[in-house]
């Protein structure tokens, strides 16, 4: 009997040990698409990009408005109209859905395209900025708090990222 409860204090301790070693462990979350999302960089690219597309939006909304008049003309004046007048408007409705369809697709390769180099450039810049702030204080382990159930505003980083991102060059 001495035993068993020996061992099982053994056991007790030997399962503590890891957890205070976890316990001395500095971890913190950062969520990287808001980091990244708030710095200056990002927020002056997106409303570059908004602006270069407004054109190309513009003629998407009024290829879709003239499908739509086209439609329901046609519901409309259908019956009362001749052969040809339906065949050329049944024809110019169907050009603008091509027309619509094809700037539709091109406008999100363009999207998918800018959201690749944003990607690709502002990457790098986050881990530098989490590597730095971990190594300036002291941080165990940076974890990305989407991965975590749950985690308190104090060991939220994220803020710090966004603002050492903006002070990068």
């Amino acid at each position: 009997m001495k035993m068993t409860k020996v061992m099982k204090t053994l056991v007790a301790a030997f399962l503590l040990v890891p957890m205070l070693a976890v316990a001395e462990l500095k971890i913190v979350v950062v969520d990287p698409d808001m980091a990244l999302a708030e710095t200056q960089d990002v927020k002056a690219r997106i409303t570059k990009f908004q602006s270069d597309m407004q054109g190309q939006e513009n003629k998407l909304r009024k290829l879709r408005d003239d499908i739509v008049k086209l439609e329901e003309r046609l519901q409309k004046e259908g019956v009362t109209m001749s052969r040809d007048q339906g065949q050329r408007l049944t024809d110019e409705r169907d050009a603008k859905m091509i027309e619509f369809r094809s700037l539709q697709q091109m406008l999100q390769q363009r999207l998918q395209q800018s959201q690749q180099e944003l990607q690709e450039t502002m990457a790098p810049k986050l881990q530098q900025a989490v590597a730095e702030i971990a190594a300036e204080k002291g941080y165990d382990l940076v974890v990305v708090k989407q991965a975590v159930l749950f985690s308190s505003e104090a060991v939220d980083i994220t803020r710090d990222v966004t603002q050492h991102i903006n002070r990068m060059k």
